[in-house]
């Protein structure tokens, strides 16, 4: 049996998202399009995990050694991120031009299941 430590979990919003209902463990930042983003690269160090699905963000908490899951489950990796944000890149001049997708499905039982795997690979690495 592993032996279990406790991690702490920092949920991390604007303050256009809070409610009187956050716990302790929820910190609010001012408003403001990259607020959120500076807050925890400001914060972040090397072996923390982040969950997010911000690719810009992602890339460059990788840079400084954050690991970077998805909400889906998909644990991204720095050799990943040129081909990312360059899909990224082709999505957001479709978009300028007036060709919107759909957006993201709704998360999977599949997508649940992967995202706890890979979140309890990557805790029992971390106090490996």
């Amino acid at each position: 049996m592993t032996e279990r430590k406790p991690v702490n979990v920092r949920f991390i919003a604007s303050y256009d998202h809070y409610t009187p209902f956050h716990g302790e463990e929820w910190t609010f930042v001012e408003k403001g399009q990259d607020a959120v983003d500076l807050y925890i690269l400001n914060r972040a160090s090397e072996a923390d995990i982040a969950i997010t699905q911000d690719l810009s963000l992602a890339s460059l908490l990788l840079e400084r050694g954050v690991y970077v899951l998805t909400p889906r489950g998909k644990l991204i990796k720095s050799y990943e991120i040129e081909s990312i944000m360059h899909s990224k890149y082709i999505r957001m001049k479709e978009k300028r031009q007036g060709k919107y997708g759909k957006g993201p499905s709704a998360l999977t039982k599949e997508d649940r299941q992967l995202f706890k795997k890979e979140f309890s690979s990557l805790l029992e690495e971390s106090i490996s």
